[in-house]
């Protein structure tokens, strides 16, 4: 036991909990409860953002990519008011957020003292725990409680709220012990209902949610897929659970859902959910997709059984170690060739091929001046194989998710269905604190880039390798694409008839400012990206898009299949016919 200050066990607890960045912006009250204390931490960087809303974002951008506890702060009364949008996106993503709230001094609570908020009862129906710090010596028991219920499936955000005067007061205090994360398998039982499912089904599918990144198990994965000949979609959170160039991967699910999906979401007769909440956007068409297949549902949380979907096998646990199970349960009845030589491959090599026959068509037909995907191919060929991809909110997350390949697992960011326009902006940010040096590539929207677009000179500040794509259209796409299918062209408020010139403000920000006008500009503007990315320097390429493009994905949400592509794929593979002429 040993006396200190509230504010020094605080930032004790976070050396202890492996912390290196605090992200978010200081006031008076957070020097007394933690600023002070980071200024000889030699561990701990605090970054400044902003804008308090970012400083949230770029703590859970740092948490997708690290897989730990993201740590964010926003000064009392407003500058953490500001930040709650941070802590509702955690709250739905499933994230781990530890959020810093200093309050005015609990002395003067309800006697209208300076910038007095209640967060605490702010966030309540979004947070797993929070508490209000209401004794010095409790700071210890206080920071590990966050940390535990931050990190704990299902993972999500905590809220500590330190009002100044019991910050800056000292008293006896235990030694900081840190938090334990635990992790289980499901049942075994239902692990072997599942293992007979899989290996019964004639066309099972396997769909991996951000669950499977949470619990790192892109390798079982993997192993699962090859030793079954199981193809592999993801939800747009799970994209990069198997490498899209992967011979099972078959593309997103839902609005991301291409011609090489479409058939295997038709046809499949059992399909295996990993870490996924099975939302709307993940599902497309609505629930009803399920219809006369049999679900097996793999979740670190009850609580997703049965919300939308009944399934025929509920597995409560991590990913990573009931996939090991699954594997061991169903690696006697595997078939006994390569996956190399199934047919589900060669089929799925087939649709790939009318894929890239589609979009060659589309950007053939394109009114200009850059389809979407003309500069996704060229990024594709210079962008690094171990380059994070951060997806932005907007039209252009659908041709990006659907269309750019990530090749290195767990390298993909984006933000939960509840859909924060300018969130990747910041996000990016951690994203590449997380993993220094790695090149970092963020791809969003003009509508949703200026939500956040403040944040580009943060990227300046520290020097992070960030190239920014802003698909500019001049409109908010998603939504004039609403209003001109369901609407009947009644176009009304989603034009930017006034627009900023990204690339002029991306270099008074001190980044590398391109702007891309041409197909043949493509390639131009991302060397000279990655080059500036290479000195420390981030840059921002603005690309010209028309709005009238609609990927087929969106055609399928909303069910219309007005684009053929969603019905084609041939006659459905079933495994009888895999087990007698795969070899």
């Amino acid at each position: 036991m040993a006396v200190k200050k509230a504010s020094q066990a605080m930032a004790e607890a976070l050396r202890a909990e492996g912390v290196r960045y605090v992200f978010g912006l200081p006031g008076g009250h957070s020097v007394t409860i933690l600023y002070d204390e980071l200024y000889d931490d030699p561990q701990i960087t605090p970054i400044l953002a902003r804008h308090e809303t970012a400083g949230a974002f770029a703590a859970l951008g740092y948490a997708q990519i690290s897989g730990e506890a993201g740590v964010c702060q926003g000064t009392a009364g407003p500058g953490f008011a500001q930040m709650i949008l941070g802590l509702q996106e955690a709250w739905f993503a499933r994230l781990p957020l530890v959020a810093i709230a200093p309050n005015a001094p609990a002395a003067k609570h309800g006697q209208g003292a300076l910038q007095e908020f209640g967060s605490c009862e702010a966030v309540q129906t979004f947070v797993k725990w929070s508490y209000r710090v209401d004794r010095p010596e409790k700071m210890p028991w206080v920071m590990r409680q966050a940390f535990h219920h931050a990190l704990a499936p299902p993972c999500g955000p905590v809220l500590v709220d330190v009002p100044i005067d019991v910050g800056g007061a000292a008293a006896e205090m235990e030694e900081y012990v840190p938090s334990r994360r635990v992790a289980a398998e499901a049942d075994p039982a239902a692990v072997q209902a599942a293992a007979d499912l899989l290996c019964a089904a004639e066309r099972p599918l396997l769909v991996c949610g951000r669950g499977v990144h949470q619990a790192r198990a892109w390798d079982e994965v993997r192993e699962l897929a090859e030793l079954l000949h199981l193809p592999v979609m993801h939800t747009n959170h799970g994209k990069s659970a198997l490498p899209d160039s992967h011979p099972l991967c078959v593309g997103g699910t839902g609005c991301n859902l291409t011609v090489v999906g479409a058939p295997f979401v038709r046809e499949a007769d059992c399909e295996l959910w990993v870490g996924s909440q099975i939302e709307e956007f993940a599902v497309g068409r609505g629930w009803e997709v399920f219809a006369g297949k049999r679900l097996i549902n793999l979740n670190a949380d009850a609580s997703q059984f049965g919300r939308n979907v009944v399934p025929a096998v509920a597995l409560l646990g991590d990913a990573k170690l009931t996939l090991r199970r699954l594997i061991e349960a169903t690696r006697d009845r595997a078939p006994q060739w390569g996956f190399e030589q199934s047919l589900t491959v060669s089929r799925i090599a087939e649709l790939r091929r009318d894929y890239a026959a589609h979009i060659a068509g589309l950007q053939q037909a394109t009114k200009g001046p850059v389809h979407p995907t003309t500069f996704l191919d060229a990024l594709q060929q210079a962008m690094p194989r171990e380059a994070i991809v951060v997806l932005g909110e907007g039209a252009n997350r659908l041709w990006t998710a659907s269309h750019l390949r990530v090749e290195t697992p767990g390298h993909w960011v984006s933000a939960s269905d509840f859909g924060c326009m300018g969130y990747a902006v910041a996000a990016a940010i951690g994203a590449a604190l997380a993993k220094p040096g790695t090149p970092v590539v963020c791809l969003t929207g003009d509508g949703s880039f200026q939500m956040q677009m403040q944040e580009i000179v943060v990227a300046a500040q520290y020097g992070l390798p960030i190239t920014y794509v802003v698909f500019n259209n001049h409109c908010l796409g998603w939504v004039k694409w609403g209003q001109q299918q369901r609407w009947r062209e009644r176009y009304c408020a989603v034009d930017y008839e006034v627009n900023w010139r990204h690339a002029e403000a991306a270099r008074a920000a001190g980044c590398e400012g391109l702007l891309v006008e041409t197909p043949e500009g493509c390639r131009e503007a991302i060397d000279r990206a990655f080059a500036a990315n290479a000195e420390g320097r981030p840059a921002v390429i603005e690309v010209m898009i028309p709005w009238e493009e609609v990927p087929v994905g969106l055609s399928w949400y909303r069910g219309s299949e007005a684009a053929g592509a969603m019905r084609a794929g041939g006659a459905p593979l079933e495994r009888e016919a895999d087990a007698a002429g795969g070899d």
